[in-house]
């Protein structure tokens, strides 16, 4: 009996440390900036902002930071704050200045507990500060993890990769914001170098909800021309009727050849869910556009107008967890289309694929899935996966 009350108030000793430490964690919203200068001076007072940006915000800050829209932090004004709080925000009124007028002030806030971590990607670290500093840039890595984090964070984290807050280094950072990530430079240091860091971003709960995600085939639906390569989400709707999702939550481009877009050293006009992509031969240096084709990452009801069973028909036991899509047509010939419009991969345990961390080498609706073991950072085997896939109606209707 002794035994099991020790177990007991050890569980609950345990569960309170980790809720301690979930509390300690804390994260950095976006920069916010509604209130321009008037007559009276100028206001971001915190419960105007949680008014209108109600989930981008927590209710209780630990912490605000003000600029002008600028750059120069408000420390630095001649300005008088009549507010000044992570409780309350910020208020500048021009009848209570001695020089001038109230410049136009930015703010974000520091979270804690729930708000950091309700729906939080994994670390990201792309960049090392071997050259002008440590660049960990959101849009960088969006396009480099398509589908694992959301087009717009209320929220980042950045830390050593050592495990040591941001905040609590020596370091000067050139942008620490949700908007736009991380960036180091080596020159604002002095004489040393900025640290080896890493983030990761708090997206809206809607996110980490849809969990039934599926890729599109590779898509190519323009042809590089005297203007350049353009793959719109509006023509590739009307191009591949019934095969493109009109809300995605990703786009991945790379050439025809299969080279990732970042690596052709081409400009981009354009490369998001909103607009689609697109290469302008006029914004290039001395060459034109590659031939691009874009896959999309679509949410669950795009999946499930005629979907097939689950198939696992490999086990990453030696070279990888291969799930294509010709071996499940040989094995289950009238199981599946020859045609799908969509691929879901998620581990046999129901983690969804984009979640793992894992580095996939196929994953479309052409060709089914393949992940190779000996391309896992840090020496890690694959998941084990399963796979479905989304056919046209008439599938479903024979």
């Amino acid at each position: 009996m002794l035994v099991f009350q020790s177990f007991a108030v050890w569980c609950l000793i345990a569960s309170d440390l980790q809720l301690f430490a979930t509390a300690l964690e804390t994260c950095t919203t976006a920069w916010f900036d509604e209130g321009d200068v008037s007559s009276d001076g100028d206001s971001e007072l915190l419960s105007d902002l949680r008014r209108k940006h109600r989930t981008r915000i927590c209710s209780n800050p630990v912490d605000m930071e003000a600029q002008t829209v600028s750059g120069v932090k408000s420390q630095y004004t001649r300005n008088t704050f009549h507010t000044h709080s992570a409780s309350e925000g910020l208020l500048c009124l021009n009848s209570e200045q001695k020089l001038g007028q109230c410049e136009d002030y930015k703010v974000k806030f520091t979270c804690t507990g729930q708000f950091c971590s309700e729906c939080r990607t994994r670390w990201f670290d792309h960049d090392d500060p071997t050259r002008n500093g440590d660049y960990e840039v959101l849009s960088d890595l969006q396009k480099i993890h398509p589908g694992e984090i959301c087009q717009q964070p209320i929220a980042i984290e950045v830390q050593t990769v050592s495990g040591e807050p941001a905040s609590n280094t020596s370091d000067a950072f050139l942008n620490y914001d949700a908007t736009y990530g991380f960036a180091c430079a080596n020159a604002d240091q002095g004489s040393r170098s900025c640290e080896d860091y890493r983030v990761r971003f708090t997206c809206p709960k809607e996110f980490c909800q849809v969990s039934d995600q599926c890729r599109t085939r590779w898509l190519n639906g323009d042809n590089p021309s005297e203007e350049g390569d353009v793959e719109s989400i509006l023509q590739l709707l009307k191009t591949f009727p019934g095969q493109v999702c009109r809300n995605p939550i990703s786009i991945e481009a790379q050439t025809a050849s299969g080279i990732s877009a970042k690596h052709t050293g081409d400009t981009f006009l354009s490369y998001d869910v909103t607009f689609g992509f697109a290469c302008i031969n006029g914004r290039q240096k001395s060459k034109q556009c590659e031939d691009y084709q874009v896959i999309l990452t679509c949410p669950s009801d795009f999946c499930q107008g005629c979907r097939t069973r689950w198939f696992d028909l490999d086990d990453p036991t030696r070279r990888g967890d291969y799930e294509t899509l010709l071996r499940v047509q040989t094995l289950y010939p009238s199981q599946v289309c020859s045609q799908p419009v969509a691929v879901e991969a998620m581990t046999v345990s129901g983690v969804p694929a984009h979640q793992t961390g894992d580095v996939f080498q196929v994953y479309d609706a052409a060709r089914g899935f393949a992940c190779v073991n000996a391309e896992q950072p840090g020496g890690n085997r694959c998941q084990d996966y399963k796979v479905r896939f989304t056919c046209p109606l008439a599938f479903c209707s024979v």
